[in-house]
């Protein structure tokens, strides 16, 4: 019995095996996420027990006390595994205990087995059937994979590039394993929920190192990536630079000039939309890639940054440059640096402050 629940699982325990040995070895990594994944993994590990005692416990009507208990043990877990996915994606300030309560509903309606067939139950040859509210226990688990889709899709792919694509069929795999343990039974949804979250690792992890740190932005290893992957579909650049940071490094320290680029960021962020991709590829320095060539749509961006910039109380210099025939990439991110500093010379006459230089 043990081989057989040993060759059932196979995979999944060598999976489960090789990712706790990766989620252990980097505790540092979104410290929060990680935890949740560990949800995940713990859930799947907890489901290949359920498989393998309620396959014991079917062998013999004595047991039914305890063939129901684990199948409520395995309902309920899918959904927590399910609910470990949906907490790794969702922002910190969203993960609130209302997210909880779907699983929570698993737990006390497959429980109403215990008394009950509404949900499941045995018939007189100790055969397993499906009761009128049977399938409530998969809807759940499968509302959770559907609001993880959400919050990737909203909240943290990039709008360029091919993630978003492996986000979404590691979702339709989980969906579609739903599917078949719900109709025809299975441990489908073990292997499913593993694996996915793997793959959704493995995108965090990527996605986290083409972002600086500081502003979460693009670093500037994305900003060169993507000049090369997006090269043709780039439309427009602009060029920007904080003025003043090393004065505020000077006086108030580093932790104040930090400070003074996060916020830039934000503003940045703030004013970017899905045509566009923004980068800090230095200290003080920020480069935005357009992906049309709407030239008021440029110019009017680049003006509410530095309105929102200034508002924080920092100032700015912006400069842009539209790609042509002429002017390629590289061209116009020279032109857009040339008309950035001569912004920034500007801001210097007219406020009359010393230009303090590296």
């Amino acid at each position: 019995m043990i081989l057989n629940m040993i060759l059932r699982h196979f995979v999944t325990l060598f999976v489960i095996l090789l990712f706790s040995i990766k989620l252990w070895s980097r505790k540092s990594f979104r410290d929060s996420q990680t935890k949740y994944f560990w949800v995940v993994v713990i859930s799947c590990l907890v489901l290949v027990f359920e498989d393998f005692f309620e396959l014991l416990a079917a062998t013999s009507p004595s047991l039914r006390f305890w063939r129901i208990m684990w199948s409520v043990i395995g309902y309920t877990f899918r959904s927590t595994a399910a609910l470990g996915l949906l907490l790794v994606v969702v922002p910190q300030r969203q993960r609130k205990s209302i997210l909880w309560i779907p699983s929570v509903v698993t737990l006390l309606v497959s429980s109403t087995a215990f008394f009950t067939d509404i949900v499941f139950g045995y018939d007189e040859s100790y055969e397993f059937y499906r009761g009128p509210c049977g399938y409530v226990v998969f809807v759940i688990p499968l509302i959770y994979l559907l609001l993880i889709l959400w919050y990737i899709f909203s909240d943290i792919i990039e709008s360029k590039g091919t993630d978003k694509y492996i986000v979404l069929l590691c979702v339709a795999f989980c969906l579609g394993a739903t599917t078949i343990d719900a109709t025809i039974g299975g441990t489908n949804l073990i292997e499913a929920l593993i694996i996915s979250s793997i793959f959704l690792y493995i995108f965090l992890y990527s996605h986290d190192n083409r972002r600086d740190s500081l502003t979460g932005l693009f670093n500037r290893k994305a900003f060169y990536d993507d000049c090369s992957m997006f090269g043709k579909s780039i439309k427009a650049v602009a060029s920007l630079d904080m003025n003043g940071l090393k004065g505020i490094n000077d006086t108030q320290g580093h932790e104040a000039g930090d400070k003074a680029l996060v916020k830039i960021g934000e503003c940045i962020t703030r004013s970017a939309d899905k045509d566009t991709h923004a980068y800090r590829t230095g200290g003080d320095e920020f480069i935005i890639l357009f992906f049309h060539d709407n030239e008021d749509v440029i110019r009017n961006e680049g003006e509410q940054i530095k309105k929102k910039v200034t508002e924080s109380g920092y100032n700015i210099s912006v400069g842009y440059a539209l790609l042509t025939d002429s002017l390629n990439l590289e061209d116009a991110i020279v032109e857009s640096d040339k008309r950035m500093y001569e912004d920034k010379a500007r801001y210097y006459q007219e406020t009359g402050l010393p230009r303090r230089r590296v």
